[in-house]
């Protein structure tokens, strides 16, 4: 054997399944295996994936031991001359393997072998060519001098930014995506430090080919994709915690003395320094908007009470007291803040209908909350029904202003359905409407650009359709083209369009068009219950119904006793803790339901669909049906109406 592939898979079925793909295509004399470890995946790819590629080697962990332990388990399993070290989420040339196998047998000096990358845009991937992290190279990337000189053999050394991408080179670090080495050698530096659980480890294993007297190098003489790059997670606060803890580990390895406390401390100040910068631009962006809402609803409540006392409350003469224009009005903004927080206006873009639903939900708690109030602080419903109403619009007309006056949407867009291009016969062409059909995705327009197997492509006419019909997404049978074909199509058509592979086999549509975000893939499985927003909504229902039951529970255990919903009234009454908590839902389904069909876990339901739905409607529909109905239409409305439903037995 001459050269076995180890993917560790951790819930990327859909870019496994294209990367599989692209490697048995591959055009090599020489023989090779794929060996894939799967680190306790949740998403049922083993079976589709083994039965579309039995020849795949399939090594199931019962849970995530992290990405160097995996690969060492592969390692283990290898029988090939050469190892590669190959990530799910990338594709490969149909030259790749011959390319890379042929310069390491040319040039017995080499240890590790890399190869140019580029992401879903056909950008180059910088990571694709590293040096050593030295405590001055640390520094230089920390501080930022390595983006403001991206050239320099000095400033840019961590991406080695002096050499050229399109030629090859000498290079000290390989990025972990693909690795090419001899086996032999592989097991001999010990293959992947498993202290490392996540990051450095490509670092960490091209250092220990170094110190072994090797040579790692860097060749563009062919090219893959690799959807998730380096820079995927680069904003977030984890990363720069995981990223660096690596890098304490790497220093406290293979430095020492002063070097080593150099580079440690330059570790901990690259930490605080960007967790700091990162931390402050978040609350500056973030504290921006709560506090202009805060002075407006603020004016608002100030500007209400003023009208209201001098035309209708103390018309003779008098006013409000100050506890009420401090605590009561300060209480008001307090819930209708937490309403808006809950319901994500805060973290995303929303709808105007989102801010007036809710104000609408806080005000009414609030109401009740008023009616148990003592007599001395029930000022005045009707500045409290204004104030929402009042509130309400103010909050929505200084977003529509500011959007008029910088171009900016601080609303949700429209959402722009896509104008869809799809290169490939029409075989895929029924299989990708197919998908889209199942998925609820309607494009806005659809153009259809046919062809056959191996065909060439046209890239001018290609080019020319995209501008013609203004193309915003593209589509392309991968079944149809060599991985080679895909990358030219992104080369040619840039940034501005998606570039999308139809993974026929799947089938799924999956890929991304900027490194600096993860790869995209939809397929049969999208459920709305997953979405961020719906979950905030979901969780702002449960608080307002329980306080509401709770402060109106005379009333309420009454009228649960005239319609029969008595068991109903009970069964919140037991969970009342466990829902303010977020311990428990009010409509979902079970955990074990969610394992069983592979959903999104939600909190304990009170009402469970996948029993009550069949008792309350007399169906015989399967629980599994009904759930995954659910979580793919799960909204709102869907939930007070399961929720009425339910609450009857």
């Amino acid at each position: 054997m001459d050269l076995s592939i180890v993917i560790v898979n951790y819930n990327v079925k859909e870019f496994l399944t294209q990367c599989l793909e692209s490697l048995y295509r591959s055009e090599t004399d020489y023989t090779f295996e794929v060996i894939v470890v799967d680190n306790a995946s949740t998403d049922s790819g083993e079976s589709r994936i083994t039965k579309a590629f039995p020849e795949v080697r399939w090594i199931a962990n019962t849970e995530n031991v992290g990405f160097g332990r995996a690969n060492n388990q592969g390692f283990e399993a290898a029988k090939g001359t050469y190892t590669l070290i190959l990530n799910p989420d990338t594709v490969v040339q149909e030259d790749t393997l011959e390319v890379c196998l042929n310069y390491l047998k040319s040039h017995p000096e080499v240890g590790g072998l890399g190869i140019k990358g580029i992401d879903g845009a056909g950008q180059f991937l910088p990571e694709s060519k590293r040096g050593l992290p030295t405590p001055m190279t640390a520094l230089w990337k920390i501080t930022g001098l390595s983006r403001i000189f991206p050239k320099s053999a000095f400033f840019a050394r961590y991406h080695m930014g002096h050499l050229d991408p399109d030629k090859n080179h000498k290079v000290d670090i390989l990025v972990g995506c693909f690795m090419m080495v001899p086996t032999q050698l592989l097991r001999a530096v010990g293959g992947f430090d498993p202290r490392y659980f996540m990051y450095g480890e490509d670092i960490d294993l091209s250092y220990e080919l170094l110190k072994s007297g090797h040579e790692n190098h860097y060749i563009s003489d062919s090219q893959i994709i690799h959807y998730k790059g380096e820079s995927t997670k680069r904003g977030s606060l984890n990363y720069v915690k995981m990223f660096y803890q690596a890098m304490i580990i790497f220093a406290k390895k293979q430095f020492s003395g002063s070097s080593a406390l150099a580079y440690t401390l330059l570790i901990y100040l690259g930490i605080y320094l960007r967790a700091g910068l990162a931390l402050l631009a978040r609350l500056a962006k973030s504290a921006a908007t709560p506090i202009i809402d805060i002075l407006l609803l603020a004016f608002t409540l100030d500007q209400l009470k003023s009208y209201w006392e001098h035309n209708h409350r103390f018309i003779n003469g008098g006013s409000y007291p100050d506890t009420y224009t401090y605590y009561v009005q300060g209480s008001y903004i307090l819930f209708w803040l937490l309403a808006l927080a809950l319901s994500g206006v805060y973290t995303k873009n929303t709808r105007p209908a989102v801010i007036a639903r809710s104000m609408a939900i806080a005000t009414l708690v609030i109401g009740f909350i008023y009616g148990l109030l003592p007599e001395a602080l029930r000022f005045s419903r009707a500045l409290l029904l204004l104030g929402g109403l009042g509130g309400s619009a103010m909050l929505i007309l200084w977003r529509s202003i500011i959007g008029l006056l910088t171009g900016k949407h601080l609303f949700t867009p429209p959402v722009q359905r896509p104008r869809m291009l799809f290169l490939g016969t029409d075989s895929g062409k029924a299989s990708l409407q197919k998908l889209l059909s199942e998925n609820g995705i309607v494009p806005a327009f659809f153009f259809h650009d046919p062809a056959t197997e191996n065909e060439p492509v046209d890239l001018v006419k290609l080019q020319a359709n995209i501008q013609l019909h203004n193309i915003n997404e593209c589509v392309v049978e991968s079944n149809t083209w060599p991985a080679s074909v895909l990358m030219q199509i992104m080369s040619s058509v840039g940034t501005q369009t998606n570039i999308k592979s139809l993974i026929t086999g799947g089938p799924y549509i999956v890929g991304s068009n900027s490194s600096l975000n993860q790869g995209e893939a939809y397929g049969l499985g999208r459920f709305n219950v997953a979405n961020t927003n719906y979950r905030r909504q979901k969780r702002l229902l449960d608080i307002a119904l329980s306080l509401l039951l709770m402060l109106s529970f005379p009333l309420s255990g009454t009228l649960a006793a005239l319609f029969g919903r008595g068991k109903g009234c009970a069964l919140w009454l037991t969970n009342f803790g466990k829902l303010l908590t977020g311990k428990a839902t009010l409509v979902g389904y079970s955990i074990e339901e969610a394992k069983k069909n592979h959903l999104p876990v939600l909190p304990a339901p009170i009402f469970d669909i996948a029993t009550g739905i069949p008792k309350i409607l007399n169906v015989s529909q399967s629980a599994s049906a009904l759930v995954t109905n659910y979580a793919k239409e799960a909204d709102l409305k869907s939930d007070l109406r399961q929720l009425w439903r339910l609450s009857k037995f």
